[in-house]
């Protein structure tokens, strides 16, 4: 390879995001309530006349700080475009934060990875608004359980005050309180988003082949049959002078197949890949 080549090649890297991950503690500070966000609102919100009155709202809706980023960040039950009723009050509540932001939804559809997939988005996002939302009651409770247990989390009320995290025992005990619960209640009923701009932000990983060439590559969830494509600065952001596009079509994981020997394939012809699963459920198998 020619000097003058290089030197390119090393420029166009230098310009690639750094360091996206963050390892240190992460807090979360909860967002005062406010007393505009009550059934009233959350009726003219979603359309449903159903939904009774309330003086207060809870909601799960924080301000992160990791490390020297802070951005907003809530829990809803939702399938990324449609949000339950409380979830409408979530992003009304980060709305009032950050005016005109772009909202950037994760939806997480399976227990074993949710919480996985909130630590990983809490420690790399780089916008300002963030949204995780669940399918049902168990995958949010396994995305946002931890929240409660984890040293890698501290809590913070509405005033600042640090709360405890609860013990091994207390964990146990919900647990259980959970398991022998009989006749839960139906999922909740879900509502469009109106007026709210949303976004995703794609996750970025660098790692090294077996071979120690040091390669870039990224996971894009098209939801249904590649119906939502990836934003045109995903090229930007994964960087190189070859990227390779792969179009994943089921879910990886069966008959031995795994995006990640895909990869390291790939990565000797290619400075960075990106897997485009067509759909959700084939999007959560490879991450």
């Amino acid at each position: 390879m020619g000097d003058a080549k290089r030197r390119k090649r090393s420029k166009d890297r230098s310009a690639w995001p750094q360091s996206e991950s963050y390892h240190g503690p992460i807090d979360l500070h909860m967002l005062h309530p406010v007393a505009a966000i009550n059934g009233a609102r959350i009726r003219a919100l979603t359309g449903d006349d159903r939904i009774p009155d309330s003086a207060q709202i809870s909601l799960r809706a924080f301000r992160a700080a990791v490390g020297e980023r802070t951005f907003h960040v809530g829990f809803s039950i939702g399938d990324g475009e449609r949000f339950s009723a409380i979830g409408i009050a979530v992003i009304e509540r980060l709305r009032m934060e950050t005016p005109g932001a772009p909202l950037h939804v994760v939806p997480i559809a399976h227990e074993d990875v949710a919480w996985d997939m909130v630590l990983r988005h809490l420690r790399s996002f780089t916008g300002r608004v963030l949204l995780f939302a669940f399918p049902d009651s168990d995958v949010y409770d396994a995305g946002t359980a931890e929240t409660f247990y984890s040293d890698q989390i501290r809590q913070f009320d509405e005033d600042g005050v640090a709360l405890a995290r609860l013990t091994a025992a207390q964990r146990r005990q919900i647990k259980a309180q959970k398991a022998a619960m009989l006749d839960r209640p139906p999922p909740p009923a879900l509502y469009s988003a109106a007026g709210v701009e949303q976004e995703e932000v794609p996750w970025i990983f660098r790692f090294a082949t077996p071979v120690g060439k040091v390669v870039r590559t990224t996971v894009w969830n098209c939801r249904r049959d590649y119906a939502h494509e990836f934003p045109p600065d995903i090229v930007r952001r994964v960087g190189g002078d070859k990227i390779a596009i792969v179009q994943v079509d089921s879910p990886v994981g069966v008959n031995r197949r795994s995006s990640l020997d895909l990869t390291h394939l790939l990565a000797k012809d290619f400075d960075a890949v990106i897997h485009w699963a067509r759909d959700t459920e084939t999007y959560q198998s490879i991450i």
